[in-house]
């Protein structure tokens, strides 16, 4: 009597079902590590947009003087009006005929409504960073010269996952 070589079905079916699970486990696993990357990219996208934020805010108010800003020694307040040395009359200097320093017109650091830092001017409104949650303007009572701002950022991710970061700078501000 001669033997058959060949596989069986019962062997044939396991062998498809093993290979089924190893390729069901090797997709769900790039899912996972896609979903982990879609994660990262968007808590990087939060910080870059706290930073954003700071660099504008930090090079124009630490140019700025004390008494050109809105808020009080000692207090805190969501939004910061102040004004920035300016040549005002053409002469090429910041200074005017007298030697004092020429001032522009109110600047304003808000957060609107759409999660958005703003700056405004002369009546334009310019957008500094997104999906930003809370903006806090801090004057501290023990030196008048020092601003401090706080900001969280917060958004969701490709996988659904609620990505949140927060930032502190303290900006000190010329005499």
């Amino acid at each position: 009597m001669k033997k058959n070589s060949g596989f069986t079905l019962v062997e044939i079916l396991v062998a498809v079902s093993i290979f089924l699970i190893l390729i069901f486990s090797v997709f769900a696993a790039m899912g996972v590590g896609t979903r982990a990357g879609f994660s990262g990219d968007t808590s990087v996208e939060v910080r870059q947009e706290i930073i954003k934020a700071f660099m504008t805010m930090e090079k124009e108010l630490k140019v700025t003087r004390p008494s050109q800003i809105d808020l009080r020694s000692g207090t805190t307040n969501t939004t910061l009006t102040f004004k920035l040395p300016q040549d005002n009359n053409g002469d090429g200097t910041i200074l005017d005929a007298g030697g004092n320093v020429e001032w522009s017109g109110n600047i304003t650091y808000a957060l609107n409504n759409a999660n958005q830092i703003t700056r405004t001017a002369a009546g334009v409104t310019r957008i500094l960073s997104h999906d930003i949650m809370s903006l806090l303007f801090t004057r501290t009572a023990t030196s008048v010269d020092l601003l401090q701002i706080d900001i969280t950022a917060q958004k969701v991710s490709a996988a659904r996952r609620t990505i949140q970061d927060s930032g502190q700078i303290t900006i000190r501000m010329r005499n």
